[in-house]
């Protein structure tokens, strides 16, 4: 069972004269608000979801983002007229063009189905999966505040427009002026379909923090609140030895199975309080390369035909990541008249296919909670791109609304739903340690 430990009386006002009522209510937490969206590639359609803003606190949001969770996978018929073993199965029956975009064993028969065994051609249908490229999407999309009755646009806006490409290649936008909603509030988003056949799930995130227990707190009385001495928020300006800057790293293996749960916990060590200011992220993935085992059908010397490859030749971890032809090897194994070529040099067998498992396709969604607390720190589990940036680093890190205050001996728990791509995951709480701050974890 977690043990929950009160919250000092950490935030008062910088200056004389602040209401009172406001310096004692509560903690300031950095929070993310998350509204999801089934989209059906229909264009014209509509999809609306409803953030209801909980009755503990006001919720500021600073900034906004959003993130695109495609369904990738697409049906691939095997050309198949009898009983088959998986692992027989040649590259020719497999469509030319799944072979160029890329294909995979499909995860859920592979959970239950032996590479060797003997499977009716019905089998065909669901063996493997076409993996198609990532695409850009194309939405309008409008925002309503329920509480004032305002939207927050004149008309509804494309997402290029206001939110920049949904790869998570962009900083998050942040608002001109921060805005403040309401405890029992909701903030209604619509969205209208522009994209084609483009399928998954749209998730549109509002940055920024909660005050716990405040019913009504000025933007302007926020910024100026601070942390008590023995854990202050903002050291910029003041330094001292006794505030270290500091990383806690959280580390998850991920299997590659879609709809898998993995959880760690970071512990909080007892030398003082740690104050995360920004998140980042990255996954470790094995090297792309796919090498080819046991004897090529067909082979001469110095050729072999690519048309008459099985699956077996293929290890299971790569089928299961997915792979392709290489974009600069698709000359040498595509003939001019669109088949598979039977004059393949052998020293390309292990350089013409890669791994679909790029660390920057990583496909999931997260969730952070605070057990010093006991609070999430979002109201759903979060899509990566849209909470944390795309994952190959070329976005800037996520810079918390307010830095975070995790109390010493606390854990923060990090629980993650796989949806595409295998490696180890790393969650990288950036920040600093404040040493000797034991007091911040003491009863008022």
């Amino acid at each position: 069972m977690i043990q929950t430990r009160a919250y000092p009386r950490a935030f008062s006002s910088a200056r004389p004269g602040v209401a009172s009522s406001v310096a004692s209510s509560g903690p300031v937490l950095a929070y993310d608000y998350a509204a999801r969206f089934p989209l059906q590639g229909i264009p014209g359609n509509i999809v609306e979801d409803v953030i209801n803003i909980s009755n503990e606190g006001i919720f500021v949001a600073v900034a906004i983002g959003y993130g695109f969770e495609e369904d990738r996978s697409r049906n691939l018929q095997l050309d198949l007229t009898s009983t088959f073993k998986p692992s027989e199965v040649k590259l020719s029956a497999i469509p030319t063009d799944a072979l160029i975009t890329g294909f995979r064993l499909n995860p859920r028969a592979a959970a239950i189905l032996s590479f060797d065994q003997d499977l009716p051609p019905t089998f065909g249908a669901t063996l493997l999966q076409r993996v198609k490229s990532p695409e850009d999407i194309s939405f309008l999309f409008s925002v309503v505040d329920s509480a004032s009755g305002r939207e927050l646009q004149d008309e509804p806006t494309h997402n290029l427009a206001s939110l920049g490409k949904s790869n998570g290649e962009r900083p998050f936008r942040p608002l001109a002026q921060p805005l403040t909603f309401m405890p029992r509030s909701t903030i209604r988003l619509q969205i209208i379909e522009r994209s084609e056949g483009v399928k998954g799930n749209l998730f549109i995130v509002l940055y920024g923090y909660k005050v716990v227990g405040a019913s009504n707190c000025p933007e302007p009385v926020m910024r100026r609140l601070r942390a008590a001495p023995p854990c202050p928020v903002e050291s910029i300006g003041s330094p001292s030895d006794r505030v270290v800057p500091f990383d806690y790293v959280a580390r998850l293996e991920l299997s590659g199975q879609p709809d898998n749960f993995v959880e760690t916990e970071v512990p909080i060590n007892v030398e003082g309080g740690f104050v995360a200011t920004a998140i980042g992220y990255a996954l470790e993935a094995e090297p792309d390369d796919v090498t080819l085992t046991g004897n090529l059908i067909g082979a001469t010397a110095n050729t072999f035909k690519l048309s008459l490859l099985q699956l077996g030749s293929f290890s299971q971890d790569a089928l299961r990541d997915g792979i392709r032809i290489r974009a600069n090897f698709l000359r040498a194994a595509i003939s001019s008249g669109g088949d598979l070529s039977d004059n393949v040099r052998r020293d390309l067998a292990n350089k013409i296919f890669q791994r679909l498992n790029r660390p920057e396709d990583v496909s999931f969604r997260y969730a952070i909670f605070d057990t010093g607390m006991g609070r999430d720190l979002q109201n759903q589990p979060i899509h990566n791109i849209a909470g944390l940036g795309i994952a190959d680093g070329d976005r800037p890190f996520k810079k918390l609304a307010r830095p975070m205050i995790f109390l010493p001996r606390s854990t923060i728990r990090v629980t993650v739903q796989e949806q595409f791509g295998r490696g180890t995951l790393y969650f990288v709480f950036q920040g600093y340690k404040v040493l000797g701050a034991a007091a911040v974890g003491a009863r008022r």
